[in-house]
């Protein structure tokens, strides 16, 4: 069920930048032109956005849809997929607790879904670091849809 209800997340996420660079008319992702051609806070199509650092929260109907971007790739924490969670309508019933949903998103990386953040060039060291943050590596074809369900 994770399985799903990521893709969903993802779905969201991409349909909401496809909004965002139709309208601005951009081909890149809208947390690299955000500062430059529309406000860091706003709405469009019912969604309430605000940017900040290297990400975006958006909400639609009360649900929270929280992330980062490193290039083009989705990054979140488990408690911003957590928060999408508990605020869906859906999936709130499940009842998921914080440590079943890190084991679920663990599976998606031994599935080659997911994979750990890894942040290069730590000041003072030769080496990166590993925080407990996912980055989306394998998207399922049909998340580029346009319309916001």
């Amino acid at each position: 069920m994770i399985e799903q209800i990521l893709t969903d997340y993802v779905k969201f996420i991409r349909s909401f930048e496809v909004l965002l660079k139709d309208k601005y008319k951009q081909n890149i992702n809208p947390c690299s032109f955000s500062r430059t051609f529309f406000e860091r806070v706003g709405s469009i199509d019912g969604i309430e956005y605000w940017f900040h650092g290297s990400g975006c929260t958006a909400e639609k109907d009360e649900v929270i849809y929280a992330y980062d971007i490193g290039g083009n790739e989705i990054e979140f924490s488990q408690w911003k997929f957590s928060e999408f969670i508990r605020t869906h309508s859906d999936y709130q019933k499940l009842n998921y607790s914080p440590e079943f949903i890190e084991y679920e998103l663990y599976q998606l990386i031994n599935k080659g879904i997911l994979s750990w953040l890894i942040i290069e060039g730590i000041e003072g060291t030769s080496f990166g670091c590993v925080f407990m943050s996912y980055r989306v590596i394998l998207e399922a074809p049909y998340v580029l849809q346009k319309n916001i369900n």
